[in-house]
């Protein structure tokens, strides 16, 4: 069995990488700082930051940071694109990891654009919190 936060990784990735908005972007494992213009366009869909609470004796409530990163080149326009990509990505992303046992909210948008002196680089992040309870992790019994 997988760990949930690879589980929702997982389904972002294939949410977004199976909709023919994102058709023609690479899609990255692990999101390294340099990347470049021959990737692009790129995303990559992390788990930096997973938060636990004691929900009661047998469970806990996870809190897991979700980012979906998206960078690509373009004109003058590149952020206006990066706004429709938001959209996209906002619909799926809920859709694919919303349901009765795990909330899932978008928390907050970043976009940062900038030139390498021939064209536009815009970089959009946008982070989810996702809400899990989940039972204590226990190990398995031992196998004589």
């Amino acid at each position: 069995m997988a760990h949930f936060r690879t589980d929702c990784r997982n389904a972002v990735r294939e949410a977004l990488s199976g909709h023919n908005h994102f058709a023609g972007f690479t899609v990255l494992r692990v999101w390294s700082g340099v990347i470049d213009h021959d990737t692009l366009p790129v995303l990559g869909v992390l788990t930096p930051q997973d938060r636990c609470e004691q929900d009661s004796m047998t469970s806990t409530a996870r809190r897991t940071l979700l980012q979906v990163a998206l960078r690509r080149t373009g004109l003058d326009e590149v952020e206006d694109v990066l706004d429709r990509d938001s959209a996209v990505i906002e619909a799926l992303v809920i859709a694919a990891l919303r349901r009765p046992d795990r909330a899932c909210v978008l928390e907050e948008t970043s976009v940062v654009t900038n030139t390498d002196g021939q064209r536009n680089v815009g970089t959009l992040v946008m982070s989810f919190r996702l809400t899990h309870w989940l039972p204590t992790a226990t190990l398995p019994p031992a196998v004589p």
